[in-house]
């Protein structure tokens, strides 16, 4: 997904000369402060855990918006986001697997079931959207209305730092997608060149899922076709794993914080 992404904004962003397409980009960092439970029940091992004591990370983002002079053709929108969660865990295991048992049975033995352990959750996010925008060029914010898909998966990773079971470390990855209906609004100032925005997503799964922010950003034209800029704000993410969305999770996430970044356009 990654390699696909990656190339559909290559291939699309390589012909910005030849064809009459207008870019917006933007990339920096999402300071996320992170909260919830997950329980996980995978065919090699289970787990419950509330992490607790999580670090606020400074999560990648990027995003570009493609966008042509036929008002027909929907502007096209990507993302990425990386989002990455560390903290204490409260650790209960269990296991249908004989020998993975025995070592949990060890582990219990010496008191580290039923214990904190380390946590590490990653999520890896891809969006893929397309949406009309209204009212662009008029005096009132500007209105954008589409949909797509989200793709994610997640790495889920449990490990200690006891003298003797250092390196013992359970873990699994998945991923799924969803279909999401998209909201968009933007007004400009053009005489002191801000932008205010505001993104807001909704995901159709199994899972209840949002996503939305709001930002400021100010820019300065480098020469006639090219603008670039600052931008900062802040975004909230919802997520509810639940159903068949992904196999071997259930449980809750909700990630909140400040981003700031650089912008591009060409125009």
């Amino acid at each position: 997904m990654r390699k696909l992404l990656l190339f559909l904004l290559f291939t699309t962003t390589s012909t910005l000369s030849a064809v009459d397409l207008k870019l917006d980009m933007g990339t920096g960092f999402y300071y996320t402060g992170a909260k919830g439970k997950i329980e996980y029940v995978g065919e090699t091992f289970q787990n419950s855990y509330a992490q607790t004591d999580l670090k606020t990370n400074a999560n990648f983002y990027i995003w570009a918006d493609i966008e042509t002079p036929y008002w027909y053709i929907p502007i096209l929108r990507f993302e990425y986001l990386k989002i990455s969660t560390d903290g204490d865990s409260r650790a209960h295991l269990e296991s249908g697997i004989p020998d993975i048992q025995n070592l949990i049975d060890l582990l219990a033995g010496a008191g580290l079931n039923d214990a904190n352990w380390n946590s590490h959750l990653q999520h890896n996010i891809y969006d893929m959207i397309a949406y009309y925008e209204f009212f662009e060029d008029s005096d009132w914010p500007s209105i954008g209305v589409g949909g797509g898909y989200r793709y994610f998966d997640y790495i889920y990773i449990l490990d200690i730092d006891v003298a003797g079971y250092s390196g013992i470390q359970f873990g699994d990855r998945d991923s799924t997608n969803a279909p999401m209906a998209y909201l968009h609004s933007r007004y400009e100032m053009p005489s002191v060149n801000l932008g205010f925005e505001a993104n807001a997503k909704v995901y159709f799964s199994d899972s209840t899922l949002y996503d939305w922010d709001a930002k400021l950003d100010l820019s300065f034209d480098i020469d006639e076709s090219m603008r670039a800029g600052f931008e900062f704000g802040y975004r909230e993410q919802y997520y509810l794993l639940a159903g068949g969305d992904v196999e071997n999770v259930k449980g809750n996430m909700s990630y909140k914080g400040i981003f700031i970044g650089a912008r591009l356009s060409f125009k």
